[in-house]
């Protein structure tokens, strides 16, 4: 459908669609042409600011409600946040903006809007999820850069990539059990297969093994979330947090490779690098909205014993990023308000910030949460 081909850009927290964007600048200069003379004298007067102009798209047969909002946050002054689906985080002012409608596609409005700089900006408030995961990512970064092996002869080499297989073996078998949704568990299991295939090459490397299982750890930890129902995203969070249990410690060794010291050490090495990748997807998947206090507390337990069992055996850096992991997401999810809220069901239609009142929630997240369109004049069911 063409619709979803669509962007998604925010200015002022108002999310609104787009398709294209343009951007200029350039530097401002005064070319001084004199009688006579064929050679200008060009004055450089310092860089133009930038434009960013964008299309933001209204549609549907109550477009019109979204356009005035958007209409009404463009021509507040002074600066704020435009999330720009090509550039990122702008700080800037809207400047002009013109609309043009259609009875097309069943009505829409286009808002060509130019953004200009805002001037000096603030730091960006990070949204306590985002620096969760930001956490995390860092977790998996650390963990990657403290992989490293010993050299090993020819014959443990051998013995270290069949170690590899088993692990990897078992943690499919183990992963085949979390009840992830099929699409999702596709890919994460088309993951391992695909490590699996050319373990003999990668192996050898440490890094690039690295890499490799950290590409596991992000299908698992970033892939198919929104597959998930929240009533079993709990479950499936304590059951990846397992998947780096001692059950896959166990390989076995035969021969000269039982007191080969290297050998001995690298698979050591490999399993805790396994621990932290998987840790550091369990915290990502975490970062969800639950609907009940059993389900969030859940999803605490399974964060905290995930991340107690890789501290006794890391690294001081390791160390550290595991901490402030686990601290950013537990700040993420208790940050969560799971309080039962109340529905009214109101006959006569009441101004939204009476019954925001009644209710004993703010009158903006009131209207956010009912989606209201006219707030003096409320009726229906309503949720507190």
């Amino acid at each position: 459908m063409w619709l979803d081909r669509m962007s998604r850009a925010r200015f002022r927290d108002f999310e609104f669609l787009t398709d294209s964007h343009d951007a200029k600048s350039g530097r401002r200069l005064a070319v001084h042409e004199y009688p006579g003379s064929e050679i200008p004298n060009v004055e450089d007067l310092g860089g133009k600011a930038w434009d960013w102009s964008v299309n933001a798209y209204f549609i549907g047969a109550d477009y019109d409600y979204k356009r005035n909002e958007f209409l009404a946050l463009l021509a507040e002054p002074g600066a704020a946040w435009l999330t720009h689906p090509w550039l990122g985080l702008l700080w800037a002012r809207a400047r002009e903006w013109s609309l043009a409608e259609s009875n097309d596609k069943g009505g829409y409005c286009v808002v060509k809007v130019s953004f200009v700089p805002g001037g000096e900006s603030p730091q960006p408030t990070l949204d306590k999820g985002d620096a969760a995961r930001a956490a995390a990512g860092r977790l998996a970064d650390v963990a990657k850069e403290e992989f490293k092996l010993e050299p090993m002869s020819a014959d443990a080499a051998q013995s270290y990539i069949a170690a590899l297989r088993q692990r990897l073996e078992g943690l499919r078998r183990i992963l085949s059990l979390a009840t992830l949704p099929i699409t999702w568990a596709s890919q994460v299991m088309n993951v391992i297969q695909g490590v699996k295939g050319d373990l003999a090459a990668i192996a050898a490397i440490p890094q690039a093994y690295a890499a490799a299982f950290r590409g596991i750890a992000n299908a698992l930890g970033l892939g198919g979330r929104d597959d998930l129902a929240a009533v079993d995203h709990a479950g499936v969070v304590g059951r990846v947090g397992l998947a780096a249990g001692t059950s896959r410690k166990a390989v076995t060794l035969t021969g000269a490779n039982i007191t080969d010291a290297a050998l001995i050490f690298n698979l050591k090495t490999e399993y805790e690098l396994e621990q932290r990748l998987m840790v550091a997807a369990t915290l990502h998947l975490a970062i969800c909205d639950y609907p009940t206090d059993t389900t969030l507390a859940t999803a605490l337990a399974a964060v905290k014993k995930a991340t107690a069992a890789i501290l006794p055996t890391a690294p001081d850096s390791v160390f550290q990023a595991a901490v402030t992991a686990r601290a950013a997401v537990l700040a993420a999810l208790l940050d969560q308000d799971l309080r039962q809220s109340v529905t009214r069901s109101i006959v006569t239609p009441l101004p939204a910030v009476l019954i925001a009142h009644n209710l004993g929630v703010g009158e903006e997240k009131f209207m956010q949460r009912n989606a209201i369109r006219h707030p003096l004049f409320v009726n229906g069911a309503v949720y507190g």
